[in-house]
């Protein structure tokens, strides 16, 4: 379809997603970018996310910033994945990521229903905010334990789990009129490098990639899905030109919407990550001649001006047909026809954070907790230590996180355990004054043992080291020493296993899979006995193509 009412630079601008800094400078950022590039939707991130009043009345702005630059309202996009990855915190229901869900759905305690509710229950706060789009569900089969970026953000390391919760939460996400997408595509899941910071590469065969990463996907868009964001991973065995996905015709235009027949819109993940910004300085060309309708482009004006100039040189100069803008135009057009209107704050207030969907989220929370080693030290006696490990983002998709704490979320039970809490790489004084508390403690009450959280430990040698000297403190006095993941499970058993070799007993290991408000309210209630850890863990699967975790510490 050719819309004759636009000018080229106008269609262009319509494939253009576009992020802009916070504060009021970002807004104007935004207007210069719009008066030049005519950008057709925008990213939102948590920089510009504050109170719930503050962003529906932002969305509301900006909704009527871009109509008035470019006479078509835009889709409105957000990352609000869950766990590790939502950016938008405050005054709304805080969803459990992906992994915690999988752990939960396993365990039985709950339902495919419930992980649809969650999915409803996310949909309709974004969609009461004013989003139109959520970046999600995360669709990646991470069967490598050392993936940096999706761990804990995919529901596993099984194809067909991954498929089942990825199409209950999309399912969910429609029914509450937001748009998902599906990603990253065709898999991001066994990988080693972060494609914020470098280009990925996943070697295995078509039968290979077919059997686990494409399942899921194919799931997907024989539920429906309407978008799917492409990944910025080589894989050389369906594009040998050493092409990412995002630029590759013959996985966008060959395997996704060929083999596999997707009809709706496909968007690039942001061009200005490292992976495709190092190496590809035509990138914005190359994704639409490989059959990208959407272009995100996240954070600087001169890179989003900078794409929409390439786009139009490439028309003017013949290398791309201004057809192929117009088949993308197409869809996204057809997309934003069946765009809601706003919802007044009045209206939007009465739909976000109700009881219902907290009780909700905190059930599935409670029911992911996980003893992925069987040991000793966990809950610990009265008069334990409880080492509560900050936590910080680790990753490029992480901006901006607000991290709660076990240790408020224990002091707020009442429950008589010491706490401390230390940096996410504890320094030499902190590591000495844990030590010298868990001592006092143990010389206190004769019962008393320790309990350690960590976070993401493999990032950060510190814990490490925390935790091989607290546990030789334990051992010295033959006391107990437990350990809680408050992100992935795949560091347990080298964890556990630092606690062996400074002579404690084996210790249980127990993962909340996230650090927020609900994971250290579920391990608190855990510590203090109210509740017991039933989750199953996610990354179990059959050795071809699964990453599996020793239930044994001592293993």
């Amino acid at each position: 379809m050719k819309d004759v009412r636009l000018s080229l630079r106008d269609k262009i601008g319509q494939m253009l997603v576009v992020g802009f800094p916070g504060e009021e400078s970002g807004v104007d950022q935004l207007r210069k970018v719009l008066d030049v590039a005519k950008a057709g939707s925008i990213v939102l991130f948590s920089r510009n996310i504050g109170s719930a009043p503050d962003l529906h009345a932002l969305i509301s702005r900006v909704d009527d910033i871009v109509l008035a630059a470019t006479g078509i309202r835009p889709l409105i996009s957000v990352d609000q994945e869950g766990g590790t990855v939502a950016r938008v915190k405050r005054g709304v229901t805080p969803i459990p990521g992906a992994m915690a869900q999988a752990a939960a759905f396993e365990s039985g305690a709950v339902s495919i229903e419930d992980i649809r509710s969650l999915g409803r229950v996310c949909g309709s706060e974004l969609r009461a905010l004013g989003f139109s789009w959520n970046l999600a569900p995360v669709a990646d089969v991470n069967s490598n334990p050392g993936n940096p970026v999706i761990g804990v953000r995919s529901y596993g390391a099984d194809p067909n789990t991954v498929a089942t919760l990825a199409c209950a939460f999309a399912e969910g996400l429609a029914e509450a009129g937001i748009l998902a997408a599906a990603k990253h595509f065709p898999g991001h899941g066994d990988t080693e490098v972060d494609s914020h910071l470098g280009l990925p590469a996943i070697a295995h065969d078509c039968s290979r990639i077919d059997e686990v990463e494409l399942l899921p996907f194919r799931r997907l868009i024989e539920g429906g899905i309407p978008a799917v964001m492409t990944a910025h991973v080589q894989f050389p065995a369906i594009e040998p030109d050493g092409l990412p996905a995002t630029l590759s015709p013959r996985v966008i235009l060959g395997l996704l919407r060929g083999k596999l027949g997707f009809k709706g819109l496909v968007c690039t993940d942001c061009l200005e990550m490292k992976a495709i910004a190092d190496n590809f300085p035509d990138a914005a060309v190359l994704a639409v001649k490989a059959g990208a309708d959407l272009l995100i482009v996240s954070h600087t004006a001169d890179a989003q001006i900078a794409a929409a100039e390439s786009l139009y040189g490439a028309v003017v100069s013949g290398e791309i047909d201004e057809s192929r803008i117009d088949e993308s135009l197409e869809r996204i057009l057809a997309a934003k026809a069946r765009l809601p209107s706003l919802l007044s704050w009045s209206e939007a207030s009465k739909l976000l954070a109700r009881p219902e969907s907290f009780e909700l989220a905190a059930r599935v929370s409670a029911a992911s907790l996980t003893v992925v080693c069987e040991g000793t030290g966990l809950p610990p006696a009265p008069g334990s230590l409880y080492v509560d490990i900050a936590a910080q983002a680790d990753t490029g998709v992480e901006d901006g996180e607000a991290f709660a704490s076990v240790s408020q979320a224990l002091r707020a039970r009442g429950v008589p355990i010491t706490a401390v809490r230390t940096g996410v790489d504890p320094s030499e004084t902190q590591i000495a004054a844990a030590v010298e508390q868990a001592e006092t403690a143990f010389a206190r009450d004769s019962g008393s043992g320790i309990v350690i959280g960590y976070y993401d430990a493999k990032r950060h040698p510190g814990q490490g080291e925390m935790v091989r000297r607290l546990a030789r403190a334990a051992a010295s006095h033959g006391r107990a020493c437990g350990l809680v993941s408050m992100k992935s499970p795949y560091d347990a058993q080298a964890m556990a296993a630092l606690v062996i070799a400074s002579g404690a007993p084996a210790p249980a290991v127990l993962c909340a899979y996230e650090y927020g408000t609900l994971a250290a309210a579920s391990v608190a209630d855990f510590i203090s006995g109210k509740i017991r850890a039933c989750g199953r863990l996610p990354t179990e699967a059959h050795p071809r193509h699964g990453s599996r975790i020793c239930k044994e510490a001592s293993a």
